[in-house]
């Protein structure tokens, strides 16, 4: 596959992310064991060894990881203990698969192939026109009904769950994507090239789309996460800073004046209402559970059964992550795989504030990477960012994209 090829190929499977949901079983010969799979890790793979033997011989792929490779190395050290400690070891197999060695091999080819093309617009299209997608699939079901789980079917508080299952997979996608595609429209919006103005149209329409599926999925973390992306977006940049600023005093007379919206933001921030409630008490009881488990954590897959003999309100159900950004890395890697994790976005900060104080430095798309993590991580202190197929990529698509900034040195080839 020559690079051109290999390039439209890595930018497709950053469009297919929700193929994850696709799953089946593929028979090992000679054996009755099935290996458990997902249409998405199908693809990665045909794209890899795509990429691998095009590139296997080239060094620099592989020594580019310097820059990453203390934090990634300690990630991968804590999720592999968190492997290797649990009682369900195939099921922790496929978790350590998926959400640590498939996205950091993805990260080295990702980083490869667009620092070679020198340009990464045809991913964040396709992340966006799968964003409205979504978008799309969630406005219909807010108008119709059609297709929501009957859990969420209630006319009064439809929940919208577009082809996830569950209303808060929207959000945890969608926070973070749509932040970047709002970026996106305000570097074409303003592009000195006509051409380029007409296509802000169509990340305008996506950055809506994703809007209104954040909404409609009743997702307050990802409403919460994707406001602060985009005040962060608007104060970074010099052009929309004073709008933003009124914005943010108008929205805090308001509090302050409102007392209906006064009450709403209180009960929220002191986590009173009924979703705040129930992670309170799920963090007390991962907060017991971690206090015997400091250093390794429950493992990986094994948080349900650790945190049983801790689970002492038996009306909540038990879930799968404690719904932390920390507690969920805790957890699942341990203490190494949590450090090892927040130095990866650390690095992440780091790169990026270095590139925006560089001379003549363009705010795009430096600055919609840096409000996407922001988003990611502010929904992060209520859900769980990562711990899925789509979500685990889609977060080092953010790095990645960072890293080709890095290496090029020059913002405005991205955009």
């Amino acid at each position: 596959m020559n690079a051109k090829k290999l390039f439209i190929a890595v930018a497709l499977f950053c469009g297919i992310l929700p193929t994850y949901l696709v799953r089946f079983s593929i028979p090992i010969p000679g054996t009755h064991i099935a290996l458990p799979t997902t249409l998405l890790e199908v693809v990665f793979w045909i794209v890899f060894f795509s990429w691998l033997t095009t590139n296997g011989r080239e060094k620099d792929a592989w020594r580019s990881l310097d820059h990453w490779a203390a934090p990634i190395t300690l990630f991968i050290v804590g999720a592999t203990i968190g492997f290797i400690i649990s009682p369900n070891i195939l099921g922790a197999l496929g978790l350590w698969r998926a959400y640590v060695l498939e996205p950091i091999l993805f990260f080295v080819m990702f980083t490869d192939v667009l620092t070679k093309q020198k340009r990464g617009g045809a991913v964040l299209a396709a992340l966006g026109t799968t964003l409205a997608v979504v978008g799309v699939i969630a406005c219909v079901q807010k108008i119709t009904g059609i297709g929501i789980p009957l859990a969420w079917q209630a006319v009064a508080t439809r929940r919208v769950t577009a082809f996830y299952g569950f209303p808060n997979a929207i959000g945890l996608f969608a926070a973070p994507v749509t932040v970047l595609m709002a970026g996106w429209t305000l570097a074409l919006a303003t592009d000195k090239d006509n051409r380029r103005k007409i296509f802000s149209i169509l990340t305008l329409v996506a950055t809506i789309l994703g809007v209104c599926g954040i909404i409609f999925a009743v997702s307050q973390g990802a409403m919460v996460g994707a406001a602060a992306g985009l005040i962060t977006l608007g104060l970074i940049d010099k052009r929309t800073r004073p709008w933003t600023l009124g914005v943010i005093i108008a929205a805090c007379i308001a509090t302050m004046t409102v007392r209906p919206i006064r009450d709403e933001i209180s009960i929220l921030a002191s986590l009173r209402d009924d979703s705040g409630s129930v992670r309170q008490i799920i963090w007390k009881e991962t907060a017991a559970m971690l206090a015997d488990h400091p250093v390794f954590g429950a493992g990986l897959d094994s948080y349900r059964e650790r945190i049983l003999p801790y689970h002492e309100t038996k009306y909540i159900e038990i879930f799968m992550y404690p719904h932390n950004i920390i507690l969920n890395f805790w957890s699942e890697t341990g203490l190494i795989g949590l450090v090892g994790f927040f130095w990866i976005v650390i690095m992440f900060f780091v790169t990026t504030v270095r590139l925006l104080k560089k001379k003549n430095a363009a705010v795009w798309p430096t600055g919609a990477l840096i409000a996407a993590m922001v988003a990611l991580l502010v929904h992060g202190l209520v859900d769980v960012p990562y711990f899925k197929n789509d979500l685990a990529i889609l977060f080092w698509i953010i790095i990645g994209l960072a890293e080709v900034l890095r290496r090029l040195n020059d913002n405005a080839r991205l955009a």
